[in-house]
């Protein structure tokens, strides 16, 4: 008999999707194409034994912020560095972002930024909120050159150009968020939060298949729901996409014989690390001050991503620049390159605006976009595949198939 859902793809949104349709009651099959789930939460000693390294994704602010996890009743371990993030300069100079609660501006409209983030595009109420609060209370301009720096380098976390409007709407964001919540790791590994997620759907009924790749759109009574790319799922309904994807991404983990020897002491006290600007940029993370556990004592676990940089020489270079000794204390190294679309599931700008139907999840007839290729986009927050579950539950309920038991969301979050 066909399952009420089948979801596609086991990583943080697919399975948030099937726990979402499981505790409505639906029977679902959640197909898998790799031998473990998770995507790009997962983690191991993938360099060296004794070292815990995050296979992908690593920090989370939108995961400690998200409404998603709190109302699934997840209890994720998250684990904070003395600083949320440095971002040190050739010059001795080191903006530095601590988790401060933010000013009152932002706490009165962070609501509005959490409600949008669980609300199909476009946010029409919660983005006026934001807008007209933002700009009365004049969060949008930097209040000092290092404050600028901060919000620069966590826009480019995405592929947004830091300058333009999105860029400099996507650093306030991250920024704000970051002083309000921090930017956590999770204690002994990001596979953690694949795992609770997982163990609470099989709890529910959910069918795990692993090492299950879906070939053709595959038939559900209810809805299939696809935690894939955007341009996958369409090839699976037949279409072509004009989704532009993010760029290729050169990644980098060590294993290390010593904390990293920042000449910015605020650098050794921050677990995130902002390196270089636009053209030039490097996100580094490194975990001892946060999660010990990660590495052996006295030895250290790090990591950096670039777009710009495409040489592990060259990363290791923009590291030792502002870190003198650093390659001495080298112990291994693996690298990989992460395909166009690995990052963000498509441009900051599509994102905003070539989404299909307008970032509507529906697709198709009852086929739903769950990725991070819908909105909200690139992040370990659940929210695309709570918003594509929340909108096939919904679909059901009007042709009264079915009821269903749902409940909502509270911004409001202790961390």
């Amino acid at each position: 008999m066909l399952p009420d859902a089948v979801v596609i793809g086991a990583g943080p949104n697919g399975l948030v999707a099937a726990n979402v349709l499981a505790d409505a009651g639906w029977s679902v099959v959640v197909h898998e194409a790799d031998a473990e789930p998770g995507g790009a939460v997962r983690s191991g000693e993938l360099v060296e034994a004794g070292f815990v390294t995050d296979r992908f994704s690593a920090f989370y602010p939108l995961g400690v912020a998200s409404p998603v996890f709190a109302a699934l009743g997840l209890e994720i371990p998250w684990r904070h560095g003395p600083l949320v993030l440095a971002h040190p300069w050739p010059d001795g100079s080191c903006a530095v972002l601590e988790r401060d609660g933010g000013p009152a501006a932002w706490r009165r409209i962070e609501p509005s930024v959490l409600r949008g983030m669980v609300t199909p595009f476009p946010q029409v109420r919660a983005g006026l909120e934001l807008a007209r609060a933002a700009g009365s209370l004049g969060l949008l301009k930097p209040e000092n050159e290092l404050d600028a720096r901060l919000r620069e380098g966590n826009a480019l976390h995405t592929d947004a150009p830091p300058r333009g409007l999105v860029g400099r709407g996507l650093g306030l964001i991250l920024t704000m968020v970051g002083r309000t919540h921090g930017y956590p790791c999770i204690a002994g590994g990001s596979g953690e939060l694949t795992r609770q997620l997982v163990e609470r759907a099989l709890a529910h009924g959910v069918e795990l298949r692993l090492g299950s790749p879906v070939k053709k759109l595959p038939s559900a009574r209810r809805a299939v729901i696809g935690a894939i790319p955007v341009w996958e799922l369409a090839a699976l309904l037949g279409r072509g996409s004009c989704v532009r994807r993010d760029p290729a991404t050169l990644k980098v983990d060590w294993t290390l014989d010593g904390p990293i020897p920042w000449s910015a002491e605020a650098a050794r006290r921050a677990p995130v690390v902002h390196i270089g600007g636009p053209g030039r940029f490097v996100l580094f993370g490194q975990y001892s001050m946060a999660d010990p556990a990660r590495a052996p004592e006295g030895k250290e676990t790090a990591w950096a991503y670039s777009h710009d940089l495409d040489t592990v020489a060259a990363i290791e270079a923009a590291v030792e620049e502002l870190a003198p000794g650093f390659r001495a204390l080298v112990r291994a190294r693996r690298d990989e390159w992460l395909e166009p679309g690995r990052i963000n599931g498509g441009t900051a700008r599509n994102q905003l605006v070539f989404r299909p139907h307008f970032g509507r999840p529906r697709v198709a007839d009852d086929v739903y976009l769950a990725s991070m290729s819908a909105h909200p986009g690139g992040g370990v927050h659940g929210a695309p595949g709570w918003i594509a579950a929340q909108a096939a539950l919904r679909s059901a309920s009007r042709r009264r198939t079915r009821g269903f038991a749902s409940f909502t969301i509270s911004s409001t979050r202790t961390t």
